[in-house]
């Protein structure tokens, strides 16, 4: 079966952050001059406004600071209800960054504000493209993550 929901559109400006993603990472533009973490990316820093910003793996590690739980997904999301949309908050500082993302292998009613999470990632089959979704901090690990990922725990994909 093919993949029925929309892929990200892949551009020079993001190329490093799609590329961290096959790579199993994900990549955050940090500040050169005051070390500030900026998502979503952007062409100045938003603490000094200093242009000089590189990208930077960060832990993965993160925290539901807000989340909504989805009943009525559109087109090839519908297959998927319910399913969970969060906001995360990464584990890096100064100056944190808010992540929007859909989880995986955790039921919507189990998400708790504070919960810890933990980015995984996703190859899309037949798809020269990676994609990152949230999974509980205690769940299986990378090599264990495809039961998590497999087709009946598909979640909907970040767009």
């Amino acid at each position: 079966m093919s993949y029925r929901k929309p892929l990200p559109q892949i551009e020079p400006a993001n190329q490093t952050f799609w590329d961290g993603l096959a790579q199993g990472e994900f990549r955050v533009p940090r500040c050169t001059n005051c070390g500030h973490y900026n998502w979503v990316p952007f062409p100045a820093c938003r603490s000094c406004l200093s242009e000089d910003q590189e990208w930077t793996a960060v832990s993965g590690e993160a925290t539901v600071w807000s989340f909504s739980v989805v009943h009525r997904g559109p087109g090839a999301f519908d297959d998927d209800v319910p399913y969970a949309v969060v906001l995360a908050k990464l584990a890096e500082e100064p100056r944190g960054c808010i992540v929007i993302g859909n989880t995986v292998g955790i039921d919507p009613a189990d998400l708790y504000i504070g919960m810890p999470l933990r980015i995984v990632y996703e190859a899309i089959e037949g798809e020269d493209v990676t994609v990152f979704r949230f999974a509980a901090a205690d769940a299986a690990q990378p090599d264990d993550a495809d039961a998590a990922l497999s087709v009946e725990n598909q979640p909907a994909t970040v767009a």
